[in-house]
């Protein structure tokens, strides 16, 4: 019973459930005040129509000449209200004496004061069988009408149409109900499949992903979401994966030569005092290197946050980097710089892509060669040109460069210094602010970086 109960619990919280009880609760009360409005303007035109033919037999009953109880009793058989009749009227004279159009008008009037009167339709009244008659009366000369219209006929098509309508009500929300539950479990089908295949989903299963349906358009939107959601989620595994991967590896070459010099002196360092300057020179280098890439991956860490955006003057930050550049290198360094360049971000980000970018130049350039720094701005974007006279890359390490830990020089080699991560750091910090970073060749020989910002230009 218990199980019963709990079964019973959860399929009232899903969405086929919920779906079905509010669609068919708003059937029903359409329904409901539809049948009312129908039954209300049923007895409203019965109600007129009776009132009209009782005023009309009112009007007559004063137009005609009759005194006397005889003169009334022919004026009665004439108007044919009389036995079988729906209409049973009285005629009080002054002179004492009563006429009835009827043996059942005077059994009936007999019970008059006995007869119940409706609060709001005082016009209508009840006997006790609970049979309803239209009243009015009227004075004329020296009689006293009254007139009763037996409404037995008007009530049983009354009851007739509430039976009916009451019936269609039935089969209505029946139908309703049925069409309902079919359409709602259409709807939840969709929920409860995504719901197996999400339950179903590995994240290392790259080709898994959610079915999506034609129908309904919101189950269709969700399903597309979670999609573009999974693959966002599997790519941000697989780079981490690769971080750490590559990381792993770099830092272990550096731990490596200085756990190897460490031990060089602990071995030698007495007898052979000479290699001790020589060891320390070398764990200063390496741990340098390290406390560079170490800071490297904190910038990487720290990409996605873009709190407290401000207005950057960005030809003055570009022009204070060249120059704080300019003296770490010999090579020739010429500056274009736009004034009065402005972009909305943070300082640190644009910092980070032009000292990345003018380093990575003065790496792979000869000490005589030469590199240009050029700043401009139109209509629709800002452009930062960085361009040396290097060694060039070629059209297939093009698209690795900005892999993180990728290096021109396969081999890895420590002739040139740096980390491998300074192209990844600027590749992200462009696409943080929607824009995009090219690479081409530059005639005759080196290579060209193009940095493109959208201007936008609402306020």
């Amino acid at each position: 019973m218990r199980r019963i109960k709990e079964t019973f619990q959860q399929q009232k919280n899903t969405t086929q459930f919920q779906l079905m009880v509010r669609f068919v609760s708003l059937l029903v009360s359409a329904i409901v005040i539809l049948s009312i409005a129908i039954m209300g303007i049923t007895i409203a035109e019965l109600y007129e129509v009776t009132e009209e033919q009782a005023v009309l037999l009112e009007g007559s009953l004063k137009n005609n000449e009759a005194q006397e109880a005889v003169e009334w009793q022919k004026t009665l058989v004439n108007y044919g209200v009389t036995d079988n009749s729906p209409y049973l009227i009285r005629v009080g004279l002054t002179s004492g004496e009563t006429v009835f159009s009827s043996e059942d008008a005077q059994e009936l009037y007999a019970e008059f004061p006995r007869l119940k009167q409706l609060i709001l339709f005082d016009q209508i009244l009840w006997t006790s069988e609970m049979e309803p008659y239209y009243y009015r009366s009227f004075q004329k000369r020296n009689a006293h009408i009254t007139i009763l219209v037996d409404l037995e006929d008007q009530f049983e098509v009354i009851g007739r149409i509430f039976s009916l309508t009451l019936f269609l009500t039935v089969i209505v929300i029946l139908i309703g109900a049925f069409v309902t539950y079919r359409f709602s479990r259409k709807i939840s089908q969709s929920l409860v499949k995504m719901n197996e295949e999400i339950s179903q989903l590995e994240s290392s299963a790259i080709e898994q992903k959610l079915t999506v349906s034609k129908t309904p358009l919101e189950v269709q939107n969700i399903a597309q979401s979670f999609n573009e959601l999974l693959e966002k989620q599997r790519q941000s595994l697989k780079r981490e994966q690769e971080f750490v991967t590559d990381a792993s590896h770099e830092l272990r070459t550096p731990l490596a030569a200085i756990r190897g010099h460490v031990n060089l002196i602990k071995r030698r360092g007495k007898t052979h005092p000479q290699v001790i300057p020589k060891s320390l020179t070398y764990i200063d280098t390496e741990s340098k290197r390290m406390e560079t890439l170490v800071e490297q991956l904190l910038t990487l860490g720290r990409l996605t946050n873009q709190a407290s955006l401000q207005e950057v003057d960005l030809s003055s930050l570009i022009q204070q980097t060249v120059t704080e550049l300019s003296v770490m290198g010999t090579q020739n360094v010429t500056v274009q710089i736009e004034e009065g360049i402005l972009i909305t971000g943070q300082t640190e980000h644009f910092y980070q892509i032009a000292r990345n970018l003018i380093e990575n130049a003065m790496k792979y350039t000869e000490d005589t060669g030469t590199i240009g720094v050029t700043l401009f701005s139109n209509a629709n974007n800002i452009q930062l040109v960085v361009e040396d006279s290097g060694i060039g890359i070629s059209n297939e390490e093009k698209k690795k460069i900005f892999e993180r830990f990728y290096r021109v020089d396969q081999s890895r080699s420590s002739k040139i210094p740096g980390s491998g991560i300074g192209l990844s750091i600027v590749k992200e910090l462009v696409e943080l602010y929607q824009g995009e970073i090219t690479v081409t060749d530059k005639a005759p020989l080196g290579s060209c970086f193009t940095v493109s910002f959208t201007i936008n230009h609402e306020k």
